[in-house]
């Protein structure tokens, strides 16, 4: 490993590598191309990116490609390798579709960056202009490759992909295999090795199951927000039914931001910024929109809606547990959807029934107190009336972007 990554890990106090780091670097470093899945959160943007960036020439423009599906994903990753770019005196560009294309263009034509990071979109956007040449690329890079392959620009990627130079290299990594996956000698024209660290990959994650009909699951997510060093995202299937339940949940005291792909680039970072910040400690979110985020210190993922496949369920859950650290997975829901949950995890994973206790959820079912031996009298009643001070109406806690929606 180079001497100026080296440093930079020692800097960053990462001495031990992961579990996927050890398995792929070296496969990386040959120049190989490979399919590597591990469990999310165990450091794969540094196991493809450092000994991607080790086969750097400084000067030759667009060599290494990364690809992410969404914006906020493709920051996170600038921001982890930015670190390692500027040591080793390279430059590196973030093309997203939220972002200003103008600016991104001339960041292109100027800096003539090294590394580019971009979501598919833009990516193509600027191939198809001419600004980027499938022969600048020498390694490409699919984060969340079962995501990125399986619903979006598919084609071009697979087209892209037979294009480039046969010693170029293409990296796939993700954290559940998918049809894609499997097909993938076939969609780029090429051999792949395989790197699976899932099975030996020791998880600290525990998956619960909360009793609770539909009427009060708003009352129940308040209570896990009076849990114990409680912070979580709360997963929809739908944004329809997070801005449904977001409104509902916007007239109680209880703070949280949202993750919505309509609101603009600012509200999400907005939201993002405030939950990191400890200023909320609730995310509601889709599963794109959360899609592959590293948000440290998230303790529980709760699951409003049923999850219609099971490696939706394993990416939501990856939000917690990150590097080692314990985290849960609560899923809402009556008896059927128990029933439900059971048959798509299909054995994989046994979700346990969980009740509220003071500060933390138990497995044990709470004891019911007794019943009264003999009814209480009532106490006699006051013959003056008590004067009641008039309580200001609980406005709740309103987001701005829902505070708009209302006035109209």
């Amino acid at each position: 490993m180079k001497t100026e990554i080296q440093a930079v890990l020692t800097k960053l106090g990462l001495v031990q590598p992961t579990l996927i780091q050890q398995e792929t670097q070296k496969i990386i470093s040959q120049g190989a191309s490979c399919i590597a899945l591990a469990k999310t959160g165990t450091g794969k943007t540094l196991a493809y990116g450092l000994p991607a960036l080790e086969r750097i020439t400084v000067g030759q423009a667009n060599q290494m490609v990364i690809i992410a599906p969404t914006t906020e994903l493709a920051v996170q990753i600038r921001h982890a390798l930015n670190p390692f770019i500027h040591a080793m005196q390279l430059t590196g560009i973030t093309l997203v579709g939220a972002g200003n294309r103008k600016r991104q263009e001339d960041n292109l034509k100027k800096q003539h960056p090294e590394v580019v990071i971009a979501t598919p979109g833009r990516f193509f956007d600027f191939f198809s202009s001419k600004r980027i040449s499938v022969d600048q690329v020498k390694t490409l890079i699919i984060d969340e490759a079962d995501d990125v392959l399986e619903f979006s620009k598919l084609d071009l990627l697979g087209s892209f992909g037979q294009n480039m130079a046969p010693d170029a290299q293409i990296l796939l990594f993700g954290a559940t295999e998918s049809e894609i996956t499997r097909q993938a000698n076939e969609l780029f024209g090429r051999n792949f090795d395989l790197v699976d660290v899932r099975a030996q990959q020791q998880t600290t994650i525990k998956d619960y199951f909360l009793q609770v009909d539909n009427a009060h699951k708003v009352d129940y997510v308040q209570r896990l927000l009076r849990l114990d060093h409680f912070k979580g995202i709360l997963f929809f299937d739908s944004n329809q039914t997070m801005l449904r339940f977001a409104g509902i949940l916007g007239h109680t005291k209880s703070k949280f931001g949202l993750l919505a792909n309509e609101f603009s680039k600012q509200k999400r970072a907005d939201a993002l910024r405030d939950f990191k910040a400890g200023r909320t400690s609730l995310l509601l979110a889709t599963d794109l929109a959360a899609r592959g985020l590293d948000l440290a210190g998230v303790t529980y993922v709760i699951n409003f809606d049923l999850p219609s496949e099971v490696n939706t369920y394993l990416h939501r859950a990856g939000r917690t547990g990150r590097m080692g650290a314990k985290g849960y997975v609560v899923t809402l829901g009556d008896d059927h959807d128990l029933r439900d949950l059971k048959k798509l995890l299909d054995g994989e994973l046994e979700p346990v029934r969980v009740y509220f206790k003071a500060g933390y959820l138990s497995t044990e079912m709470p004891k019911r107190n007794p019943a009264p031996s003999a009814p209480q009298k009532p106490e006699p009643a006051s013959k003056k009336k008590k004067k009641h001070k008039q309580r200001n109406k609980n406005k709740g806690y309103h987001p701005h972007y829902l505070k708009k929606k209302e006035q109209k």
